[in-house]
């Protein structure tokens, strides 16, 4: 197949594959526009299975309009539960709280009470001391309050030690400073939604490559980013470069198969699982989105399906090294 038949056929694929899944996306009750609005949603492991807990927002007709309705799913495929999840089927019509486990659906008589939240953000007021103040100026500069030393000290030595430092990646995101208020100050550059386009193939190949890179970059620091995903990609005002943000280092995804899908901080997140999430992310990139549950199954256009499941083998140990998905990647044509 020529070059620019791949890239034509690539383009249309996505454009299908998009169409399909916004066809399940708004047919689903899950989410709005087809379900109420969820005011939260945890997920948590109950005799080795996977348990979705949704809090929705009830109708003014509702006769308990004070508390949720809570809908508890447990992950088991190739059943209602299991099927739901996957956007293959829908949720019941029903205004009581109640759980499906496999194909058994229960009433919830006594349905859990949504999340306290715990802001866990640590006192920081040490390491901002060694920052320098910057002159904030909002159309070059983005601010954050920052949550963990951890992040600045990724930042840094992603910089050569110092603020604002060499960056060692153009494809990781540098740390200019701090703001007379605290703030942490970077390049303003472009969020995820210029995913939200259907871009040539070679564009993608070119983001991926530097995501990669800039991947591979945090690795031979011995850093694992545990968070990897389109929510922390941003990009230069033209689009040619792709930058890795988020560095915190702390809580993160839990896709690969090999973490505790438990919220804690003792997931053990290792470089493997960093490249899963990068397969993940691949997927993302092409959607222009985030699945609205974690087993949504995207199919992956060619030719980057193979870069995809040389990320995502369920054993750590047999996938591909970021050398390796390099390699595969250069070798993929393009128009």
């Amino acid at each position: 197949m020529n070059p620019a038949s791949v890239s034509n056929n690539f383009v249309d694929e996505v454009h299908h594959l998009r169409a399909a899944y916004e066809k399940q996306r708004e047919a689903t009750r899950l989410v709005p526009p087809a379900g109420r609005p969820v005011i939260d949603l945890a997920i948590d492991v109950v005799d080795g299975l996977t348990r979705y807990t949704y809090w929705y927002e009830r109708d003014d007709s509702d006769s308990d309009a004070a508390e949720p309705q809570v809908v508890q799913l447990v992950d088991i495929p190739g059943t209602l539960s299991g099927a739901i999840l996957r956007l293959d089927a829908n949720l019941p019509l029903r205004q009581d709280s109640y759980n499906i486990t496999g194909n058994d659906i229960r009433p919830l008589t006594s349905p859990p009470p949504l999340p306290d939240f715990h802001d866990d953000s640590e006192d920081l007021s040490d390491v901002l001391t060694t920052l320098p103040v910057v002159s904030v100026d909002p159309d070059r500069h983005f601010v954050k309050r920052g949550k963990y030393a951890s992040e600045i000290r990724n930042l840094i030595a992603c910089q050569g030690g110092s603020c604002p430092g060499t960056p060692g990646s153009p494809h990781v995101i540098q740390l200019l400073g701090k703001s007379c208020r605290d703030e942490l100050v970077f390049e303003k550059l472009v969020p995820r939604y210029v995913l939200a386009a259907v871009h040539p193939f070679s564009t993608y190949k070119q983001w991926i490559l530097q995501l990669v890179d800039g991947l591979r970059y945090l690795h031979s620091l011995d850093i694992v980013h545990r968070d990897l995903r389109i929510d922390n990609l941003v990009f230069s005002h033209d689009g040619s470069r792709l930058v890795i943000c988020d560095l915190e280092g702390h809580w993160g995804n839990r896709h690969a198969p090999e973490l505790s899908r438990l919220y804690t901080l003792e997931t053990n997140w290792t470089k493997a699982s960093d490249i899963y999430d990068l397969g993940m992310t691949i997927k993302g990139m092409i959607y222009g989105n985030t699945p609205i549950t974690n087993v949504v199954e995207w199919a992956v256009p060619y030719p980057l399906d193979k870069v995809v499941e040389a990320c995502t083998r369920v054993l750590p140990a047999e996938r591909a090294s970021l050398d390796e998905i390099r390699s595969i990647l250069e070798t993929l044509a393009v128009s």
